[in-house]
């Protein structure tokens, strides 16, 4: 004890001096700012970290919100989760010295094996008071062109001429800020050097003043339809996209609706164009090309133009595909839109689930090694109601049995489903009722 007590006012001067003297700590004198960009097609979901901190989670062709931080040195981190493992592993990092009043953006694309980063600096802008002006900057990450690519930046009906173009850039470029007052534009992208070999036009859209914008191209997932997509950063919603309306979308149809009987689809309210003949219940249809705008599909007894079954709207953006689910019980039919995921990533197979049952409010997916029971297995999917969507499960390639259970009880509905999946596969399974109101249905769709 009596060691003790020497030393404590020992250390209590030291602390003392240290606290008298000048720190030798970094000073901050502004701050700056900093954004990530995932133009990494083959990523799930990415952590964004400035050192051990997350910012934001990024999606492919997706932005974090802008941070603003002092003006010191840090190091910025990209985590992915692989299946199978229990922790989030680092897959990139870079260090910025920042400067104050800068702007960082940093873009992750290449592979998870194989990331790159780029980082774009530029003073923030700061808009005065009155500017009637909107800032953009222009920039490429779409492996799909090999060659350079022009932009042409105008209002509706002007078309792109030579020598008019605001940018012309290659994979990984991005192009100096340039001011345009506030008002509709229309974006198009030739070929370099020939303004008549259009790629794409965008649909007209109007921009407001102040905005600070980063318009790039992006390649296509499997959910598009194109070789390519353009989005648009710093809108006051997030990131958005430009719709080129000459692009056509795409409804698949599936029929959920045990009473409905086998039907016809028709996408006039003549009934005089059927776009699918004897669509049957559990049936998942080929998908069909329509119209971007809103899309009415009546359903009919096959055979039978004199009675509408079921009427639903579709409101379908260029490029975009969609699933039609016809659902319910007689007399109350409904008709839902459900997103479609096709796209696959290079961490782990995908699982999609979506049930449709009339006879359960919730339910419980398990996904089990094949052979194995579910005693005393936790579900993939717990108390999942009719007609929702969520995200798929990642999971390591292997072979699995599916079951389903109601929520809260453990006695097997459905299955076991034998579900054999590899890297990179992308399926779903889909609950159906039957004709017992106490068994279901359990359909494995998308098999590799």
């Amino acid at each position: 004890m009596k060691r003790i007590a020497i030393l404590l006012p020992l250390a209590l001067a030291l602390l003392l001096s240290a606290c008298g003297g000048e720190s030798s700590l970094p000073k901050a004198t502004g701050k700056a700012s900093v954004r990530a960009i995932n133009a990494m097609s083959g990523s799930a979901e990415l952590v964004f970290l400035i050192e051990e901190r997350t910012i934001g989670n990024l999606t492919y062709r997706s932005a974090t919100a802008i941070s603003s931080w002092d003006d010191l040195d840090y190091t910025f981190n990209f985590d992915a989760f692989f299946a199978g493992d229990t922790q989030l592993t680092r897959i990139a990092s870079q260090y910025i010295d920042f400067v104050a009043d800068q702007e960082y953006t940093l873009v992750i694309s290449g592979t998870l094996g194989n990331p790159s980063l780029a980082v774009w600096e530029s003073a923030k802008r700061q808009f005065a008071a009155g500017d009637t002006v909107f800032q953009v900057r222009f920039s490429q990450y779409a492996n799909y062109f090999t060659d350079p690519i022009d932009f042409y930046f105008a209002a509706a009906g002007i078309a792109p001429a030579s020598g008019e173009a605001v940018a012309s850039l290659s994979f990984g470029e991005i192009a100096p800020a340039r001011d345009f007052e506030a008002g509709s534009y229309v974006l198009t992208i030739t070929s370099a050097d020939n303004p008549a070999d259009i790629l794409f036009t965008s649909d007209e859209v109007s921009y407001a003043a102040q905005s600070d914008l980063i318009i790039s191209p992006f390649d296509a997932t499997a959910n598009d339809i194109g070789e390519f997509t353009v989005q648009v950063f710093g809108l006051s919603g997030g990131t958005g996209s430009l719709a080129d309306s000459s692009i056509p979308a795409a409804v698949e149809f599936l029929h959920a609706a045990q009473d409905l009987g086998t039907s016809d689809i028709y996408d006039d309210e003549t009934l005089l164009s059927r776009i699918l003949a004897n669509h049957a219940y559990t049936d998942l249809s080929a998908e069909i090309s329509i119209t971007p705008g809103l899309n009415t599909f009546r359903y009919t007894p096959a055979g039978d133009t004199t009675a509408v079954t079921l009427e639903g709207d579709l409101a379908a953006s260029p490029g975009k595909r969609y699933r039609f689910v016809a659902g319910g019980v007689s007399p109350d039919f409904v008709a839902t839109v459900a997103p479609v995921d096709r796209q696959p990533i290079d961490s782990a197979a995908k699982i999609g689930f979506y049930q449709t049952s009339n006879n359960f409010d919730f339910l419980n997916l398990y996904l089990v090694d094949q052979g194995e029971t579910i005693d005393g297995k936790s579900p993939s999917r717990t108390g999942f109601p009719p007609f929702a969507s969520a995200p798929a499960l990642s999971v390591i390639p292997g072979n699995y049995d599916a079951y389903v259970t109601e929520f809260g009880a453990t006695d097997i509905l459905a299955g076991p489903v034998n579900v054999n999946v590899t890297l990179g596969d992308v399926i779903e399974l889909i609950v159906f009722d039957t004709a017992d109101p106490a068994v279901l249905d359990l359909r494995l769709f998308g098999t590799p």
